[in-house]
């Protein structure tokens, strides 16, 4: 099937290019959405609009409102233009700091965009910033126990280790590896014969780097190893190991638990935001009118183009 494409002519309303239509495309809980301001989100050098990006704006369209007013019903939150118009001068300055030579007009450009629809992403970040820290407020203080479980789930991030290995296919290679080096051999010597990945040039040297690099079978055993000590074989995707650990450290709970409370946040808070933002699509009365799409929330919201 060819891609549908929604036409000034074909519909018989200025949908895009020309602009200023005030034709109602969908209702959010009674407050009507107008071609207008979907098209206000892309650039008129576009021309005609294909059917599934003018229905991706709508959504946008849709979303952005309902942000707005559960907000609003919920919290009595708002922001004023002058908040919006600074949160969207911060986006431009990070869009053209991000985007190398490309100027800030040129991104917009060259992605289609306009200022209005960086001015819409701002006001509703601005919104979602503020029902973040009610969401969380409500959710209550993360607490010690939280942050030492997260510790210990990612204890191989924290763990920096200088580790060597020989890789061979089988564990009776490995076994006779470990029984040379037993017997005296230099373990970057019997690396360099025997070894089969790219290490093995260097004397099977991987380097100082945190164990949460490697494969965890690999992590376990280097994180076990006595220093300066061959591990027993380690089997892993790729074949089997023996381990070398020369230095390894680990950074203290008390070290990283500012930066693991910040992170937490921000995941907890960009859940919360998530889940409260699917509840109020699910809840809402939308409705979006049949020639420019089919309004859907399962298995999330959407606006499904005309067929």
């Amino acid at each position: 099937m060819k891609k549908t494409i929604v036409r000034f002519a074909a519909l018989g309303v200025l949908l895009v290019a020309c602009g200023g239509s005030g034709a109602v495309v969908a209702t959010v809980n009674g407050q009507e959405v107008t071609a207008s301001q979907v098209e206000a989100l892309y650039s008129d050098d576009l021309g005609a609009v294909p059917a599934d990006l003018f229905a991706e704006n709508l959504l946008n369209t849709i979303v952005e409102l309902l942000v707005v007013q559960v907000a609003d019903s919920e919290f009595g939150i708002s922001v004023t233009e002058d908040e919006i118009e600074e949160r969207r001068a911060e986006i431009e300055t990070q869009i053209a700091s991000q985007s190398g030579d490309v100027s800030y007009e040129e991104f917009l450009e060259q992605n289609g965009f306009t200022d209005e629809r960086i001015a819409r992403i701002a006001h509703q970040q601005l919104v979602a910033d503020q029902v973040e820290e009610r969401l969380l407020a409500e959710e209550g203080a993360i607490t010690d126990q939280e942050l030492q479980d997260q510790y210990d789930s990612q204890l191989f991030q924290f763990t920096e280790a200088c580790v060597s290995h020989i890789l061979v296919p089988t564990e009776e290679e490995a076994v006779g590896a470990k029984e040379r080096i037993d017997g005296g051999e230099a373990f970057a010597d019997v690396a360099m014969e025997l070894g089969t990945d790219g290490t093995a040039p260097e004397g099977g040297e991987l380097g100082c780097t945190a164990l949460s690099g490697y494969v965890p079978e690999f992590a376990v055993a280097a994180s076990e190893v006595p220093l300066n000590e061959v591990s027993e074989p380690v089997r892993s995707q790729f074949g089997f190991h023996l381990i070398l650990v020369t230095e390894r450290t680990t950074q203290a709970f008390e070290d990283v638990q500012a930066d693991l409370r910040a992170a937490l946040e921000v995941e907890r808070g960009g859940t919360l935001v998530q889940d409260w933002l699917l509840e109020a699509a699910s809840a809402a009365d939308v409705t979006v009118v049949e020639e420019y799409g089919t309004w859907v929330t399962d298995p999330f919201p959407s606006v499904q183009p005309p067929a």
